[in-house]
């Protein structure tokens, strides 16, 4: 730019190389920065008259503006690219490009380099006119919040916290500074301040302006209550510690700019530390997180892991709510895709089996990279691609800690594998009796190297083995039973059944010392799966009556939450029995629902525990349905029909069919959960009460696919049946769905008789879930009648069950109820308040259509921007619409 520097952000500067170029003081000056501010465009006399003289020019005006104009042609004449020509249309000043800081503000796409060219407040000459100067502070401020926003996603939210604070200081109606800061707090562990923030904004907006915050920070304050802002995950393992060596290769992988990274080479490498050390050196550079899996593609004893439970893993920590994971593989791996092209993370997947593992766990398109090691080369994958070979001695006596002879003989002995190092140099470290010598002359010969050194899998092993020596009998027995029990954690209760003990902890507590079990929680285990492996082949002739003992733990205490929870599940407790009472059977149930789901998986091929497996889930679907968690129901369903082939009995047949009738219900395969529950139908003959169970739940669907005649009729035999041949108060059940189908079909005379029915029945026997289900159809059937003060009354009641019995699904359908009798009876705030708790439940579960029917009331409510989303997200292709939801808000 020759040197050529003209500056308007700040006090008005101009320069030629070293110089200051002196411009008159007064009006000229103001005239120059006028012209800069359109520099390459033709500035108005009038324009300029207007500004100098605040819209009352003199009639000597335009003389001066001449005069002015003339005494900055001779302050400029000399400076290079620089010109100040007239026309009819006014004046305009041409300046070299790149010379003028505001052009070079607004060019800028990174906010730092933008707000680098800020010197002080804008346009300081124009103390006349202060509007030019306040629609550029408006620029900077925007700059600001897309600085500090940047940093939020770097993780450098400490860094800025304090710089926001003052910014919304002095800009407190600044509803993203403000959001910005709130994102800060919370990130930082300040989620009481984050808070505290909004409500302080939220009252300045109400006291000085009458407005309530914008949908956006009002999103974010119900994020941050929910503690689901955006995921940024942090999942790669711990850097290896000593990582030794791999210069050239931690270089390599470190400084490309290939999007996809595959490491290989044989067993005992140092593949995987090689990967996390260079996954921890990058981390930096993607904002967004890091993930991280092991796939077991040589993992001793196990199977490579499914790509499409990884993917569906790697959706939820990326923050995908569980009910929006799809549960078809193609459509998760697309999800997937889209997460990534919003994002620069970095994917580490260790220990692949093949390309068709990795294959739907690798972006769509650039931004993100992968890492991914493996033994053999992964050809077809599009990557580059390093290989592993042993280590130069330098780098293996360095791993030693010892570079004398007997250090060489050891590293030579190893072959410079890394495992087999790494293993010599702990058995060094757990011996300080030996020297290096010791171990060089013990892994001498040849024909016990292997026992000495066991190095890959066998390493693995054998650096298990010498903490499992050291263990008292009654820990062995324990660490290898618990081995075999195959579950995520072991609470403390299990445990006691497992090993058929009430004093486990002196049992478990040398394992805790061992480091071959971890805590996880107040009197709750885990075991590693490699760990896991290694004690299942220990075990003895013991583990099918423990894993029985454990296995009748999780049926019997499960059959006493159900009972509590669900005491109108005939069929599910029909062949369980328990005299355990639970206390808190939701809380039991929500933390037990993965180790329910997992010992239910671990049965399915065993004749003699697969009915314990069965019975569990037959016993766990209703609350997995009811919380939203379908990929699991899904899962559920598949273990409930392996379990019932390896039972081989009709009845388990038909357990196995109502489970998975269930799971295509919830995902919306309607005519498929029918044909299951016909077929249990036919197969009932004998069983009037097992008939009167299926046909309510055909009903049902029938309700669900719009067939109101047929599901009426249906729920009307089903009701026939229940009365003459089931228990007491059966009845509740079709009459619950029966009032739904007269809801529906606009005969709600008819629905309230069914209700009112049904909650006589569900409050004599005690059932709070049936109580809240029909509470739920009463309070819909009142509301239609235009009783409204009662059909509050029956959702207030209703919505306290709901939440007391963990029913999600209907907690948030009975708000949304209540939030239209409330609307009816005009009380839009309140209406408002429960509209905006149902898009909270529904929204953490990623449920469009939920989501939906929230905005429309919200609009109705008087939320400008609600219409459009709830638009936006009902017209969503092949979304599952609830026809009663529909015939309530219409």
């Amino acid at each position: 730019m020759d040197g050529v520097r003209f500056g308007v952000l700040g006090p008005l500067l101009v320069t030629h190389g070293q110089r200051t170029v002196r411009i008159p003081a007064g009006q000229p000056r103001q005239v120059l920065v006028l012209l800069l501010l359109h520099a390459g465009r033709t500035v108005g006399v009038d324009h300029l008259m207007s500004i100098l003289w605040e819209g009352d020019p003199p009639a000597s005006a335009r003389k001066a503006v001449q005069v002015h104009v003339s005494q900055l042609r001779r302050a400029l004449k000399d400076l290079p690219g620089v010109s100040l020509e007239w026309s009819r249309q006014g004046y305009r000043l041409d300046v070299p490009e790149g010379s003028l800081d505001l052009q070079l503000f607004r060019a800028a796409t990174d906010p730092d380099e933008a707000l680098s060219h800020w010197r002080g407040p804008a346009l300081a000459e124009l103390t006349t006119n202060t509007q030019l100067a306040h629609q550029l502070e408006e620029e900077r401020l925007a700059a600001i919040e897309r600085r500090v926003e940047k940093a939020i996603e770097q993780g450098r939210h400490l860094e800025v916290t304090g710089e926001l604070t003052r910014y919304v200081a002095d800009h407190p109606t600044r509803e993203r500074l403000r959001g910005a800061l709130m994102v800060a707090l919370h990130r930082g562990g300040r989620r009481a301040d984050a808070l505290r923030t909004y409500d302080e904004g939220r009252r300045l907006l109400a006291e000085e302006l009458g407005l309530d915050p914008g949908q956006e920070l009002r999103d974010l304050h119900a994020a941050i209550l929910r503690g689901d802002i955006p995921a940024v995950p942090r999942e790669l393992p711990k850097a290896p510690d000593p990582f030794v060596g791999r210069r050239a290769e931690i270089e390599l992988v470190t400084s490309s700019a290939e999007p996809v990274i595959a490491v290989h080479g044989p067993g005992g490498q140092g593949k995987s530390a090689l990967a996390t050390a260079a996954a921890h050196a990058m981390a930096g550079r993607y904002p967004d997180g890091q993930l991280y899996a092991d796939l077991h593609g040589a993992t001793p004893g196990r199977a490579p892991l499914d790509p499409a439970e990884v993917v569906r893993r790697f959706l939820r920590a990326l923050g995908t709510p569980p009910l929006a994971v799809p549960t078809d593989p193609a459509e998760a791996a697309a999800l997937y895709r889209s997460a990534l092209a919003r994002r620069r993370v970095l994917v580490l997947l260790d220990n692949a089996v093949d390309a068709a593992q990795v294959g739907p766990l690798l972006p769509g398109g650039p931004g993100s990279t992968v890492l991914i090691t493996s033994r053999r080369m992964l050809a077809t994958v599009g990557a580059l691609h390093v290989r592993l070979g042993p280590l130069p001695e330098e780098d293996a006596l360095r791993l030693l800690g010892d570079d004398g002879p007997a250090a060489k003989q050891v590293a030579k002995a190893c072959d410079h594998l890394p495992l087999a190092l790494t293993i010599a140099a702990a058995r060094l470290r757990s011996r300080p009796d030996w020297t290096t010598a010791t171990l060089a002359g013990r892994l001498a010969d040849q024909r016990h190297r292997l026992d000495e050194l066991r190095f890959d899998d066998l390493g693995v092993r054998s650096s298990f083995q010498l903490g499992f020596e050291g263990l008292g009998e009654p820990s062995t027995r324990a660490f290898t039973l618990l081995c075999c029990l195959n579950v995520p954690t072991v609470g403390e209760p299990a445990a006691r059944a497992l090993l058929g003990q009430d004093d486990v902890h002196r049992a478990l507590d040398p394992l805790v010392d061992a480091k071959l079990v971890e805590p996880c929680g107040p009197d709750r285990y885990r075991v590693h799966d490699l760990l896991r492996l290694f004690g299942a082949e220990r075990v003895g002739d013991e583990k099918q009556e423990a894993l029985g003992r454990a296995l009748t733990h999780y049926r019997e205490t499960l059959t006493a939450a159900v009972k509590k929870l669900r005491p109108h599940a005939y069929g599910a407790l029909t062949n369980s029995a328990t005299q355990q009472d639970i206390d808190e059977p939701l809380r039991w149930l929500t933390d037990e629902a993965e180790n329910l789901l997992a010992a239910a998986r671990s049965t399915v091929d065993d004749p003699a525990l697969a009915g314990h497996g069965l019975a569990i889930a037959h016993m766990l679907y209703p609350h997995l349905f009811k919380q939203d968690r379908v990929a699991d129901l899904v899962e559920l369903g598949r273990v409930a029909d392996r379990a019932a082939r390896t039972v081989g009995t009709s009845a388990a047949v038909q357990t196995a069919l109502l489970v998975q009738s269930a799971a295509n219900r919830r995902v919306g395969r309607f005519e498929t959960a029918r044909a299951q529950l016909e077929e249990v139908l036919r197969a009932r003959a004998d069983d009037p009460f097992g008939q009167g169970r299926a046909l309510a739940g055909i009903g049902t669907i029938q309700r669900e696919l719009g067939e109101l005649d047929e599901a009426a009729a249906t729920l009307e035999q089903a009701l026939k049946l229940t009365i003459a041949h089931g228990p007491a108060g059966a009845q509740r059940v079709p009459l619950s769905a029966l009032a739904q189908v007269h809801q529906v079909a606009g005969r709600y005379e008819q629905a309230l008789r069914a209700a009112n029915e049904s909650l006589r029945h569900a409050r004599e026997h005690g059932d709070a879930a049936g109580t809240a289900y029909a509470l739920a159809s009463q309070g819909q059937a009142l509301f239609k009648l235009g009783r409204l003060d009662e059909a509050a009354r029956a959702l207030d009641e209703c919505i306290e069950l709901c939440r007391a019995t963990g029913e999600h699904n209907d907690e948030w359908q009975a708000l949304l109820c209540r939030a239209e009798v409330r609307l009816a009876a005009g009380s839009t705030e309140a209406a408002a308040r429960d509209a905006e708790r149902c898009l909270a439940i529904t929204g953490a579960r990623g449920d469009r259509y939920g989501e939906g029917v929230a905005h429309l009331v919200l609009a109705r409510t008087g939320g400008k921007t609600h219409a459009d989303r709830a638009a936006e997200l009902l017209g969503t292709p092949g979304l599952r619409r609830d026809n009663l939801l529909d015939s309530l808000i219409g």
